[in-house]
């Protein structure tokens, strides 16, 4: 995959090393994933990031791979309401519309999109009906077909690196049209005490999400 990291540490965690990004970044360049990570400090910088982001296509590509999927993993801190980046608490709402660049359909990328959320309360997330709504008053937007995110209370930095690093290691042996071989990556995060990840996956028949966990299907969260 090509897997982009965006993590917003506040300033002890930076001081006292907690850091999900860079080590995931080693990580998955070890896995044989292409990866970069960014650390922006408000809104403002993370928009900038998402744009960013949203620029990539085919035309500089050097690789015999050039539609693999597409990885965004956001890091931070987070509570019911959103996410935090510096002093700024972003709504799901705010982060439905800073992604929306990375949902449109301008890009000639053509590659499979995957969005990724660590953070704590992060399962209260709002994004996913955003997004359904979004789909229903905006032409050219494409939702994201895959998203994976925390669902235990607290979110431990450790734990969620391993969990991540195990879940960047597993997910490319399998293929992700086999919802089957994804769930049992996730059984094998939690089996390991690393926490629990539910994985909401985009059925364009429903035009909606349906959401996962590792014992199968829940109710539309």
């Amino acid at each position: 995959m090509r897997v982009f990291i965006i993590e917003c540490p506040n300033p002890l965690d930076l001081l006292q090393g907690r850091n999900e990004g860079k080590s995931l970044e080693q990580i998955c360049k070890l896995i044989g994933h292409e990866a970069t990570s960014f650390q922006p400090r408000s809104k403002s910088d993370l928009d900038t990031v998402c744009q960013y982001i949203s620029s990539i296509d085919r035309e500089h590509d050097d690789t015999d791979n050039p539609d693999l999927p597409v990885c965004i993993h956001i890091s931070s801190h987070g509570e019911e309401d959103g996410l935090f980046f510096g002093k700024n608490l972003l709504t799901w709402n705010e982060l439905e519309e800073i992604l929306e660049p990375v949902c449109t359909q301008k890009s000639t990328y053509p590659g499979e999109k995957i969005l990724i959320i660590s953070a704590c309360e992060a399962k209260q997330q709002k994004l996913t009906k955003n997004i359904q709504k979004k789909l229903q008053i905006k032409n050219g937007f494409q939702p994201i077909k895959h998203l994976f995110i925390t669902a235990s209370e607290d979110v431990y930095w450790d734990d969620a690196v391993v969990a991540w690093a195990l879940f960047y290691n597993k997910i490319p042996k399998t293929s992700l049209a086999k919802k089957k071989k994804i769930l049992e990556v996730l059984s094998l995060i939690e089996r390991a005490e690393l926490g629990r990840i539910h994985y909401y996956r985009w059925s364009a028949k429903k035009e909606q999400y349906q959401c996962f966990c590792a014992q199968g299907k829940l109710k539309n969260l």
